[in-house]
């Protein structure tokens, strides 16, 4: 008789496979099936591709590749997971879903005001355009654009907080700038970001001090998207040629209007 389980899986938690596997273990089963539910905020073959590498340690554990009827489970972690705690999914596949950008839409929409998670959006988008006019990566572009603020929202207590617990050198720094520290600290933690051209480039997406490409890349993308409301035609333009130069002129410009508005030098 094929047992089927059945579930969104959207995406697959550590906990749900641990329920799996117990289910398994205790109505003796040498095979069980898993099948994953149409209906889903990431598209059901994605979810069965990610359900597969999750269950893979277990040749006794099959997924379906087409809906199937059977016992319902209850998902278990997989909200917590789409806003963000992607520590909570199966093993297997939390590095998956940053590395492909998954639910970094509903991460940002969770922990960001509207304002910000449309500004987070229109970086990312920014930022993938700029990596096509260079030949760089555009997935990469597209997740630090999402993820660059996504510590924005929290008070300078807690950004205070998890700086001083975990790089206390950085409280010299100012707190508005901060959050370009905190928000790779909770990726770092959260979300398995391993990617070090990222975690750089999100460090040093505020001041625009960054030495490498993708942090001119994302310095320039949080400076000129769309939503910012005012002409950045020669700066767009600018940066679409050279990245180092535009970051250049943008920072000395920014600085320039810092002394002129509230009369600090930076």
């Amino acid at each position: 008789m094929k047992i089927i389980l059945t579930s969104s899986f959207d995406p697959v938690s550590e906990r749900e496979m641990e329920y799996i596997r117990q289910y398994r273990k205790t109505h003796r089963l040498r095979d069980l099936w898993l099948s994953v539910d149409e209906a889903g905020s990431l598209d059901h073959a994605i979810r069965v591709r990610l359900l597969k590498k999750a269950a893979g340690y277990d040749r006794r554990l099959h997924v379906c590749e087409t809906p199937e009827k059977g016992e319902a489970i209850k998902p278990l972690d997989e909200e917590s997971i789409r806003k963000g705690l992607y520590r909570l999914a199966a093993r297997g596949i939390r590095k998956d879903l940053i590395t492909q950008g998954y639910y970094l839409d509903e991460t940002a929409r969770a922990m960001c005001n509207p304002h910000r998670y449309e500004h987070s959006k229109s970086v990312a988008m920014t930022a993938v355009k700029l990596a096509q006019a260079h030949h760089m990566d555009t997935q990469k572009a597209y997740v630090m654009g999402m993820l660059h603020d996504i510590t924005k929202a929290f008070s300078d207590e807690e950004n205070e907080r998890i700086i001083r617990l975990y790089k206390p050198e950085w409280l010299t720094l100012s707190p508005k700038v901060w959050h370009s520290y905190t928000a790779v600290i909770f990726a770092k933690q959260n979300m398995s970001l391993s990617d070090p051209d990222i975690a750089y480039a999100m460090e040093h997406h505020t001041i625009g001090d960054g030495k490498t490409d993708y942090a001119a890349l994302l310095y320039i993308a949080d400076k000129i998207e769309p939503l910012r409301g005012y002409d950045v035609s020669k700066q767009t333009a600018s940066a679409m040629k050279n990245l180092k130069k535009a970051a250049f002129e943008i920072r000395e410009e920014s600085k320039a209007y810092i002394l002129k508005t509230e009369g600090i030098h930076v």
